[in-house]
């Protein structure tokens, strides 16, 4: 058929929708060899250390994984107003003028990187990572907003790790990021290909099922030692696509439980469970 535009999710000559522009750029021909290559290395590596029990594991328990969002509360709060609040993106809020641009080292890298990975359209993009333990990143936030995998699966990819990090670690330079290096990013119904390429030689014969989320998401010590899946979701985010909210050592005082309570109830109009920790 015609070809269809990096940013677009519909032909421009017939209107008929396409897949969403990052699980297309995710599922180029080039892409999916790539990862395909990558994963069959990993698989040839498990069998030969006794480890392809627990890589099978692995995987099924990578295909019930989820994406967790981490923000402050007070973004929780906004939310959950009304079902009309939106979790906006970087770029459409300064766009919009109700925040400033970032002013750390670390903009100008990740403003390349988004347009490398997402060219075109990187302000429509929400990120997340992944998580098997409905746990996220504390550095971004005391919330962590489970998102529901109906409502997001055929609007996602995921990427190998903080893809800042990524391009930083590799020293690419411009014309590098503007063709990076296939095999590195799967559509979400691949994610387990994708963890098992990255993670497969952190697997030994004694992983038991329960190392495997810290394995899949760990916390450094600053936010560029985070070591996660990176989660792309296209398009809008609201409360109704929360599944879970779960609020990080809060202050217990009394009033704050009663304020929890009421937020408790407000989420749970919309199907959304509060959990504190």
């Amino acid at each position: 058929g015609n070809e269809i535009p990096a940013q677009a999710t519909s032909c421009p000559h017939c209107g008929r929708p396409s897949l969403f522009p990052n699980v297309r750029a995710a599922s180029l021909p080039e892409e999916v060899a790539a990862l395909a290559e990558r994963f069959a290395a990993a698989r040839t590596d498990v069998e030969a250390r006794g480890c392809g029990a627990v890589a099978d594991a692995f995987m099924q328990r990578i295909d019930r994984s989820k994406p967790v969002i981490m923000r402050p509360f007070s973004e929780v709060e906004r939310l959950a107003r009304n079902d009309h609040q939106i979790f906006s993106t970087y770029y459409r809020q300064v766009e919009a003028e109700i925040r400033l641009p970032h002013t750390s080292a670390w903009d100008p890298i990740r403003r390349l990187a988004d347009e490398a990975l997402f060219p075109g359209y990187k302000e429509n993009i929400r990120f997340a990572a992944l998580t098997l333990n409905d746990r996220g990143l504390p550095h971004y936030g005391d919330c962590f907003l489970i998102l529901r995998p109906t409502m997001i699966a055929h609007r996602t990819s995921v990427f190998e790790e903080n893809s800042v990090v990524f391009m930083k670690r590799r020293d690419l330079e411009l014309r590098d990021m503007m063709n990076i290096v296939p095999g590195y990013r799967a559509p979400w119904a691949d994610r387990a290909k994708l963890c098992l390429a990255k993670l497969g030689s952190a697997l030994q014969p004694d992983t038991t099922e329960a190392d495997f989320s810290s394995l899949l998401l760990r916390s450094g010590k600053t936010p560029q030692e985070d070591d996660f899946v990176e989660v792309h979701v296209w398009g809008p985010i609201t409360i109704r696509t929360v599944e879970k909210v779960v609020l990080v050592k809060p202050l217990m005082g009394r009033a704050a439980k009663a304020m929890l309570r009421v937020w408790g109830e407000r989420l749970s109009q919309y199907g959304v469970t509060l959990e504190v920790t």
